[in-house]
């Protein structure tokens, strides 16, 4: 099993990009093919939990922290990834609602991680903040 990927980025919209761009590459160091639906679901919702840390999470000075694991599940014939994103704001550990404004341009990034994961929660993260995590199946035994 590849030891776990941790990094620190800056609480801005270019900080959650890189952390995305950053995903993929491990992914894929770590064996997943380019281009499988498996991959495009780890960015997706890598990129909404980065986007929610930066917009919602946000705390001048404090960075957010993105965490992926590979966890071995045999009895599902494949590893489950787990990705987390710590932010500073530990106010808003209530799991939001997951149903989207109709006509806004937002509120639909945790209804995406929710039909993405197996499953998706938030803890609070010591000694401040949370971190909002959520598990997806990965790519099948070659």
């Amino acid at each position: 099993m590849p030891a776990p990927f941790r990094q620190q980025f800056s609480p801005t919209r270019r900080g959650a990009r890189l952390a995305r761009l950053l995903a993929v590459e491990q992914l894929v160091d770590w064996g997943w093919e380019r281009d499988a639906e498996y991959l495009d679901a780890a960015e997706l919702v890598v990129g909404e939990l980065t986007a929610n840390a930066v917009t919602h999470g946000r705390v001048p000075g404090r960075d957010f922290l993105l965490t992926m694991t590979l966890v071995p599940a045999p009895e599902a014939g494949s590893d489950t990834l787990r990705i987390g994103v710590a932010d500073g704001r530990g106010e808003r550990l209530a799991t939001p609602v997951t149903s989207p404004c109709l006509d806004g341009e937002h509120g639909r990034g945790l209804v995406l991680v929710e039909a993405l994961a197996l499953w998706w929660g938030i803890e609070p993260r010591f000694p401040s903040g949370k971190t909002v995590w959520a598990e997806l199946p990965g790519p099948p035994p070659r």
